[in-house]
C-alpha cells in the first residue's frame, strides 16, 4: 500500500492529512484540544489555559472585536485574528457590538456599530484588551499549525522524542 509522506507509520494514504484535518478543525473550536487529541495531553492543557486566560484579560479590558471595512483593509487581517481564537470570537462580539457581525456595512447601517466601538474605546483599558484578544487569536492560530505540522510528522511525536 502507498504511503502519504505525512502519515502515520503503516497508516493507508491520506490517513495523516485527514487526522491533521481533524486536529485543526479541534484546535480551532477550543484551544489545545489539537494538541490533546493527539495524544500531547499536557501540552494541550497548558495551551487551552495560556489561550483562555490572555481571551479573558481581554474581554476583562474592555477590548474590542474588529470589524473589517472595505475602507480600511489591514483591519481585514485584525479580523482574521480574532476569528482565530474559533467560536469564542462569538463571545467578544457579543460583548462588543450587542450582536454577531464581522463586516462594517455601508451607511446608515454602520452607525450604531461605530457608537458600539467608540463606547468600548473611552474604556481607558480598552487598548491593552484588544491586545490580548487579538494576541489569543494569534497564539491559537499559530497552534492550530503545530497541530498539523505533530499530525502529519513533520515534528517528533511523543514516542520519537529522545528522552
Amino acid at each position: 500500500m502507498s504511503q502519504d509522506p505525512g502519515s502515520s507509520r503503516g497508516a493507508p494514504l491520506g490517513t495523516g492529512r485527514r487526522l491533521a484535518l481533524l486536529s485543526c478543525a479541534l484546535a480551532w473550536l477550543l484551544p489545545g484540544a489539537g494538541h490533546f487529541f493527539l495524544g500531547r495531553r499536557t501540552r494541550g492543557m497548558a495551551f487551552l489555559g495560556i489561550v483562555v486566560t490572555t481571551y479573558l484579560i481581554g474581554l476583562g479590558l474592555d477590548g474590542r472585536a474588529y470589524l473589517a471595512d472595505r475602507e480600511h483593509p489591514l483591519t481585514a487581517l485584525a479580523t482574521f485574528a480574532n476569528v482565530g481564537i474559533g467560536p469564542l470570537d462569538v463571545l467578544q462580539r457579543r460583548a462588543t457590538y450587542d450582536r454577531l457581525v464581522w463586516q462594517l456595512p455601508a451607511d446608515p447601517a454602520r452607525e450604531p456599530l461605530l457608537a458600539a466601538m467608540r463606547t468600548r474605546v473611552r474604556s481607558q483599558n480598552s487598548d491593552y484588551g484588544t491586545a490580548f484578544l487579538l494576541t489569543a487569536g494569534l497564539m491559537n492560530l499559530l497552534l492550530i499549525l503545530d497541530a498539523y505540522d505533530v499530525a502529519v510528522g513533520r515534528k517528533a511525536t511523543l514516542e520519537e522524542q529522545p528522552e
